[in-house]
């Protein structure tokens, strides 16, 4: 969601953490400075450096980083996690937190959970800083350790002063006076025994089992100083703590009133303790499944806080503490989380709209001229992703025209696609029948150039009979020729070479021509026999071409 998000996921997420053990008064104890052990060796090194690696519940980089070092770092690590022991497990603080639950009225009791506060701060150094497997044990199924927190902490919202005035079906007010603990127990036990159906709402029965937990407590505790005003901040603290740890993450995810009473926690006069509160309900936000918890943990709210709608303390608060910058920072970040962490539109709407009525948009207007960056960048981000109604339902009502003419479009689309596929069934009709007939053709030409080739075969050889007649009629004349006589033989000869000559050319058999120097040259000109074939398959008559070249002889 960008720079809310972010910011969110910084502040409290269930990712895995490093834990180094760092020494604190109580919960860990450090044993006196002794001089450097032997280095085991590198089987036993690597073993042990395992097992401290598992213990401080590393990233998985973190951990691929530390197993990058040499012998030395490692020995001096394992030496160093070695050092401090764990003074108190976790059942010696659920011990005394339990005892703080279950004691009477007595004077005794009064002086005691003074010192619960100071057993709290413990237990969330421990939690802090001990090593994994120390919170698993204080989660575990034996311990219960999520469920005592959670008891003490609706406990101390009971009785620490807070700032609800009234709330509505005579639970408990706030400090000025009101209805006891015991009226309000009655109230609501009479409320549900005189509906129709003898049913109270989730929230409601919640709310009865929480009161009937601690009445017996409660009733000496109508003072609102018996319990320290830092519990319910420290213990905010060990929660978010346990929500540092995957497991423990999970486990307050699935637990059925811790998200609601810290939700609750809201009510605290203190901003500090607003602020933890809001960046641990933030985180819860982020996760998957945690958007519905969170309604659900406002709707408790406003039925147990008197709420007329959702949100109205928050935003109440927020417009109240316009001087504790850190707060409004994480009330805006927890809007922006809330609103449009959540992928569906109309319920982002329906969200908007909530805080819109409570008047987020005209205090934002006010909180622009804010010296924070932080603060601006929240509000910011919040103004980039609103949606705005107006423009969605313009949007709505130009779509149905637009609809209306895409379906006009569609219609003549389809007209035109048909038209299109009539258009080429025609043409591939066509193709195939010119397809057919060029084929047609070709087949004639085949048979065309087959009887070219005959023709020509034929000319040739009527050529060939044509030149043999000829000659034969020259040798038949110069047979029925008197002979010469011996004086007009070699004066004929010359003669009757330049008509033979004359003859040829005439008919364009040869051509004669006379060089520069008077010698009679003599050129044989080629026949070429054409055809014409018509396209019916018809030859007409074959033309004989003789070029004619005229060159008399001198």
């Amino acid at each position: 969601m960008g720079n809310a998000a972010g910011s969110a996921e910084q502040a409290a997420a269930p990712e895995p953490r490093a834990t180094v053990a760092v020494p604190s008064p109580s919960p860990l104890q450090k044993q006196a400075p002794s001089p450097k052990l032997p280095m085991p060796p590198d089987e036993e090194l690597e073993e042990r450096f395992n097992t401290v690696l598992n213990s401080m519940n590393l990233p998985p980089d973190k951990v691929t980083l530390l197993s990058q070092y040499d012998s030395d770092k490692k020995w001096e690590l394992v030496c160093d996690q070695e050092r401090f022991q764990v003074r108190n497990p976790p059942s010696a603080y659920l011990s005394k937190i339990k005892s703080y639950l279950d004691q009477g009225g007595t004077s005794r009791f009064k002086k005691r959970v003074q010192e619960c506060t100071k057993v709290l701060r413990e237990l969330e150094i421990s939690l802090r800083t001990n090593h994994i497997g120390w919170a698993q044990e204080f989660l575990n199924e034996q311990n219960q350790g999520l469920d005592v927190l959670v008891d003490y902490l609706s406990m101390a919202q009971l009785t620490v002063p807070n700032d609800v005035e009234n709330v509505d079906n005579g639970v408990l007010v706030g400090e000025r006076g009101g209805k006891t603990m015991d009226k309000s127990i009655e109230d609501l036990n009479k409320s549900a025994g005189s509906s129709p159906t003898h049913s109270i709402t989730k929230s409601t029965r919640s709310l009865t089992v929480r009161l009937n937990t601690f009445a017996h407590s409660v009733k000496t505790l109508r003072s609102p100083r018996v319990v320290g005003q830092e519990d319910v901040h420290v213990c905010i603290m060990c929660l978010r703590a346990i929500m540092n740890y995957q497991s423990g993450f999970n486990l307050v995810m699935t637990h059925p009133r811790c998200v609601n009473e810290i939700t609750l926690s809201l009510n605290n006069k203190s901003p500090r303790t607003k602020t933890l509160v809001l960046e641990l309900l933030a985180a819860v936000c982020l996760v998957r499944g945690g958007h519905d918890i969170i309604l659900s943990a406002f709707n408790n709210f406003k039925e147990v806080s008197g709420e007329k709608n959702r949100f109205e303390k928050l935003m109440e608060y927020f417009m109240k503490e316009d001087s504790n910058i850190d707060f409004m920072v994480a009330c805006m970040q927890f809007i922006n989380i809330v609103v449009h962490s959540v992928e569906n539109m109309n319920c982002r709407v329906h969200l908007q709209f909530e805080f819109t009525q409570h008047g987020l948009d005209q205090y934002l207007e006010k909180l622009k001229s804010t010296e924070s960056e932080k603060l601006l960048v929240q509000i910011q981000a919040y103004l980039d992703n609103v949606f705005d109604v107006g423009a969605l339902l313009e949007d709505v009502e130009s779509k149905g025209s637009e609809l209306e003419h895409i379906e006009e479009l569609q219609s003549h689309n389809a007209q035109l696609t048909a038209q299109l596929r009539e258009c080429e069934d025609q043409a591939m009709e066509k193709i195939a029948e010119v397809e057919k007939q060029l084929l047609q053709a070709s087949k004639e030409v085949e048979v065309l150039k087959e009887s070219l080739r005959d023709s020509c075969g034929q000319v040739t050889s009527l050529q060939q009979r044509e030149r043999e007649r000829e000659l034969q009629r020259d040798r038949e004349r110069d047979r029925e020729r008197p002979p010469l006589s011996p004086t007009q033989a070699p004066l004929l000869a010359p003669f009757q070479l330049e008509q033979k000559l004359r003859e040829l050319e005439d008919r364009g058999l040869i051509r004669l021509e006379r060089s520069a120097s008077g010698e009679l040259d003599i050129k044989v000109i080629p026949v070429i026999v054409t055809e014409t074939v018509s396209v019916t398959g018809k030859p007409r008559p074959l033309a004989r071409h003789s070029p004619r070249v005229d060159s008399p002889l001198k």
